[in-house]
C-alpha cells in the first residue's frame, strides 16, 4: 500500500529513514493502544480510536519528518483521545461490564482492584498532567523528549508530573 503511494523510504531529515505506513503500524500498534488507554479512552473504544490514530498518521505520513515515531503517534493520538472525549455520545453513554451470575465479589483478585483504581485516579487527572505521567512514568521517556512531545518547556512537564504525582497519591488514599 504504501509502496503504491512511493512513501516507502522517503525522508526530510538527512539519516532518518522513515518506516514504510505498514511498518509503522506493525512497530507501535501496542504503544499506540496503551496511550489511548492512558489518554482516558473506555476500554470498549480503544480498536476504533487506535484505528483512528494511524488513519490521521496516514493522512500526515508525507509531512512527517521521519524523527520520533513514538513522539509524533502519542501526539496524533493526544489529539484523538481529546476529540474522543469531548463528544457528546461519550457523555450520555453508561457502560456496563457483564457481571457473572453466580460469582460472588469476594473472587475478584485485589490486584487487579488496584489496577482499577489507578484507572480511575489516572483518567480523573487533567490531560495536561495525564500526558506527562503517561510519558514519564508508564512509557518511561525522558524528561526532555516528554517535554519536546508535549511542547512545553522541561521545568513546566516536571511541574505538572509532581502535580499528577500528588493527584494521584490524593485519590488513591481517599478511597481506601
Amino acid at each position: 500500500m504504501a509502496a503504491a503511494l512511493g512513501l516507502v523510504g522517503v525522508s526530510t531529515l538527512p539519516g532518518v529513514s522513515r518506516p514504510d505506513v505498514d511498518e509503522l503500524f506493525s512497530a507501535h500498534v501496542d504503544y499506540v493502544w496503551r496511550s489511548l488507554q492512558h489518554l482516558g479512552v473506555a476500554d470498549a473504544d480503544l480498536e476504533d480510536q487506535t484505528q483512528e490514530v494511524f488513519l490521521v498518521a496516514y493522512r500526515r505520513y508525507a509531512t512527517w519528518d521521519g524523527a520520533n515515531p513514538r513522539g509524533w503517534l502519542f501526539a496524533i493520538a493526544r489529539r484523538c483521545a481529546s476529540a474522543y472525549r469531548r463528544r457528546s455520545h461519550r457523555r450520555h453513554e453508561l457502560a456496563f461490564r457483564e457481571v457473572p451470575e453466580s460469582a460472588p465479589a469476594e473472587l475478584e483478585p485485589p490486584a487487579s482492584i488496584d489496577l482499577e483504581r489507578f484507572d480511575v485516579a489516572l483518567k480523573s487527572l487533567d490531560e495536561d498532567k495525564r500526558a506527562v505521567f503517561t510519558l514519564f512514568e508508564i512509557e518511561e521517556l525522558p524528561m526532555r523528549e516528554v517535554a519536546r512531545i508535549l511542547q512545553c518547556p522541561v521545568q513546566t512537564a516536571y511541574s505538572r508530573l509532581y502535580a499528577a504525582r500528588r493527584e494521584l497519591a490524593h485519590a488513591l488514599s481517599e478511597e481506601r
